[in-house]
């Protein structure tokens, strides 16, 4: 016979002891130069917001009715719409958050807020120290906001303490891979790929019924990854390839539009490809659903635990003294840097705390899962709609 676990009770009433958990949800709508919070609209939007209030017991942004604000945006006017819920059973979470999700979608098709939702965050205690609630959040996310089937999952990029944006993240790499740059996207191309951007952005009328984009072939050898230029449309053109071939010495392959589509994995976007090849700027950096963002400080530090041969050495351990000898001698890290110990402790104290490098006392050493990481761009909820692959 198999015990039931004890559940604590409070008093002597043996009342089931409960652990409540407030989200504070808010989308924000895309501005609109045209829009005018008309009382017409205050007035509809205030029974919308009746619908879908639930109590909560709570004022301000965990109050459970809907609350819109407006914002100035240039020359248009940006609606932001904020709702809070209290879950006090996790059997109750996917219907409660799902409501809440719901009444944003509802604002946005009944004309109510300023154009579609640009962005969703949502804040709840120590959210990326709970995975489970997160599981809840990003199953509500991918139901009410899959509007087709090739819809990635949600991700949650975390930037800030109990704050989670939700989006779309697209996968290039691993973060070894990157490191190491022996994958498909190469900084050598680079040059290529922004001469073919700037003169499709200067013709955009002559290949408006045709779309662009690459086919990449895993490097051989340690060698630089090859790299074909396609274009997909109605049928093939020669005036195309001749154009692109005179303007950008470039061969453009053509691609029927079915074998696009069911090949699609196959094939990388201009702008995908130049951001997966940066060696520059911020990166953002997948570890399994959250997504960070790594500073070009941070990377060069990272390397300090690779070996000679560029490997990342997993499970070792290192003591500040041989991190700090390894700076002084590295070519990732700039000459003015090389010598400071304070550089090296505020860098390293920013990958422990964003989960790259663990600490134990005076040792460092690369996270558990970190040969897992994914080299990734975060898109918010408008940015993705508007993506073109």
């Amino acid at each position: 016979m198999t015990a039931a676990p004890k559940q604590a009770p409070i008093g002597s009433q043996g009342v089931l002891r409960l652990r409540p958990t407030a989200f504070d949800l808010v989308a924000h709508y895309e501005p609109s130069a045209h829009f005018k919070f008309t009382r017409r609209v205050r007035n509809d939007f205030d029974v919308l917001a009746d619908e879908y209030s639930r109590s909560t017991w709570l004022l301000g942004r965990y109050g459970g009715r809907a609350v819109m604000q407006t914002d100035i945006e240039g020359i248009g006017v940006a609606c932001r719409v904020e709702i809070g819920r209290l879950v006090l059973r996790r059997g109750s979470q996917f219907a409660s958050i799902r409501s809440a999700m719901q009444m944003f979608r509802e604002a946005q098709d009944r004309n109510l807020a300023s154009g579609p939702i640009t962005r969703i965050i949502v804040h709840f205690h120590k959210a990326d120290y709970r995975p489970a609630d997160r599981d809840v959040v990003r199953a509500v996310f991918n139901d009410v906001f899959a509007d087709t089937e090739r819809d990635l999952e949600c991700a949650f990029l975390a930037e800030e303490k109990g704050r989670l944006e939700l989006g779309r993240c697209v996968e290039y790499q691993t973060l070894t891979t990157y490191l190491r740059e022996d994958g498909h996207y190469h900084s050598a191309h680079r040059a290529r790929i922004d001469k073919v951007q700037r003169h499709l952005q200067q013709e955009v009328g002559r290949y408006e019924n045709h779309r662009f984009f690459l086919r990449t072939h895993a490097p051989k050898n340690g060698n630089v990854p090859v790299i074909d230029f396609c274009y997909t449309g109605e049928s093939a053109d020669i005036r195309v390839e001749a154009f692109m071939e005179g303007y950008t010495n470039e061969k453009v392959q053509f691609v029927p539009r079915g074998e696009y589509r069911s090949e699609t994995m196959q094939f990388t976007g201009l702008a995908d490809y130049e951001r997966a090849s940066r060696r520059f700027g911020k990166l953002w950096i997948r570890q399994s659903d959250i997504v960070r963002r790594l500073l070009p400080q941070q990377v060069g530090v990272l390397y300090l635990f690779f070996n000679e041969q560029m490997q990342p050495e997993l499970g070792r351990a290192f003591t500040w003294d041989e991190v700090f000898e390894r700076q002084r001698i590295s070519n990732f890290i700039s000459r003015a840097s090389r010598n400071s110990q304070t550089y090296l402790d505020m860098v390293l104290e920013g990958l422990v705390l964003d989960r790259f490098i663990e600490s134990s006392g005076e040792s460092f050493r690369l996270a558990t899962g970190f040969e897992a990481f994914q080299h990734v761009t975060f898109y918010q909820l408008g940015e993705y709609r508007k993506r073109q692959i």
